[in-house]
C-alpha cells in the first residue's frame, strides 16, 4: 500500500452520499492530501479543507453525545 504523501497521481473519492445544493442532489467528493482532506460537491467549485485530526475529534464528540443520550434514555426507563 502506498502512503498518501508519496503518491504521484491525484486521488479522488466519489462517495455515494448525496447533498442537495442549488436544487440538485450532488455526490460528495473527497480529495485526500497528506495532512488534510478537501471536501466538495460534484459539479461545484466551493471546497472545504479539513484536517484528519478535526474529523477524528468530531467523530469522538458525536460518539460521546450518542452515549450520553443512551444513558439518559436508559435512566429514564425508555430504552
Amino acid at each position: 500500500m502506498t502512503r498518501l504523501a508519496s503518491r504521484k497521481s491525484r486521488l479522488l473519492i466519489e462517495t455515494s452520499d448525496m447533498v442537495r445544493e442549488r436544487g440538485k442532489l450532488r455526490e460528495v467528493i473527497l480529495e485526500p492530501h497528506p495532512y488534510t482532506v478537501v471536501v466538495r460537491l460534484k459539479g461545484m467549485r466551493q471546497r472545504y479543507e479539513v484536517s484528519y485530526a478535526g474529523i477524528y475529534n468530531l467523530a469522538a464528540r458525536l460518539a460521546a453525545e450518542k452515549a450520553r443520550q443512551e444513558r439518559k434514555l436508559r435512566k429514564a426507563g425508555k430504552l
